[in-house]
């Protein structure tokens, strides 16, 4: 019997299988984590409603689920949120053949999500805070390790499943350049390193096994992250996690390249994934204008 039923009665989430799935999309752990207690939320739901088999609930029933949700005072970017859990839930179910067609493709919540990112750091700050690392690190284990991978947040804005994605042979130290593999949510792309990582990357690679394919060990990449968050913290109390930085560096290129520029960048797939931030810089800019040169 297929393991997504329990007691012959109601189809329930196979926890495990979907995690991998959004493991192998390239998630943070955090937002796998986030991801599963949504479902966890739908489910209950869904047996509150009489519902016995969730895998197959259609549009008209998760509209239902989505009017329970807003019953609940929820805000529409909360709604949304959980929404696309949902829609990855179903494509996962999708890709295990249970299912042909995703219910929730076409499920969006009309109204404006706002994603301001609190304290952005400026491009000083990026800087001194690798520096600053790099100072602080010189004297501790697995150094370049570490040091790699935070130039690669700071200057390039990675997260952790592209680091866990990139191999050896995607280094190219002569041409200064890095290639990050896409992911499901991400597309490929080639960027620029900055001088000071080509230094640093060029003694990690040298310390590197000679059998060593993969970068870092993506098994460990969220560890590893979540370990340097850490010490982050101790020099920038501001720093919250690996988004707020790379959060900080798309506003930044926004300063600098057109934002089709930065989509390709940043990796997003659509031209939209960039615009709230293009929003937030332009607020910025209208909040300092209006400081310096006051109207009516």
């Amino acid at each position: 019997m297929n393991d997504y039923f329990l007691n012959n009665s109601i189809t329930t989430m196979n926890t495990n299988s979907f995690e991998y799935y959004l493991k192998d999309s390239g998630l943070a752990l955090r937002t796998i984590e986030e991801n599963v207690k949504d479902i966890e939320r739908f489910e209950q739901w869904a047996i509150q409603e009489n519902y016995t088999d969730i895998a197959h609930l259609n549009y008209n029933e998760l509209l239902k689920y989505v009017q329970y949700l807003k019953s609940k005072k929820l805000s529409i970017q909360t709604v949304n949120i959980r929404v696309c859990s949902i829609r990855k839930y179903y494509d996962h179910l999708k890709e295990e053949g249970i299912i042909e067609i995703n219910p929730a493709r076409h499920l969006h919540i009309k109204g404006q999500m706002q994603r301001i990112t609190e304290n952005p750091l400026t491009y000083t700050d990026l800087e001194t805070l690798y520096n600053q690392y790099a100072e602080y690190s010189k004297d501790k284990r697995n150094r370049l390790r570490s040091l790699s991978m935070l130039g690669l947040i700071v200057w390039q804005g990675l997260h952790g499943g592209e680091l866990g994605k990139i191999e050896v042979q995607h280094i190219n130290l002569n041409n200064g350049t890095v290639y990050i593999p896409g992911t499901r949510r991400s597309n490929s792309r080639e960027l620029k390193l900055e001088a000071k990582q080509i230094i640093v990357l060029n003694d990690y690679l040298n310390a590197l096994p000679i059998d060593q394919t993969c970068l870092f060990v993506a098994s460990r990449t969220s560890n590893i992250i979540n370990w340097l968050l850490g010490e982050l913290r101790g020099l920038n109390p501001v720093i919250r996690n690996v988004q707020h930085i790379r959060a900080s560096v798309f506003l930044y290129w926004l300063k600098m390249y057109d934002k089709r520029q930065v989509q390709y960048m940043a990796g997003h797939r659509l031209i939209n994934s960039i615009q709230h931030y293009e929003v937030q810089e332009l607020d910025s800019l209208t909040d300092m204008l209006s400081k310096h040169h006051p109207f009516g």
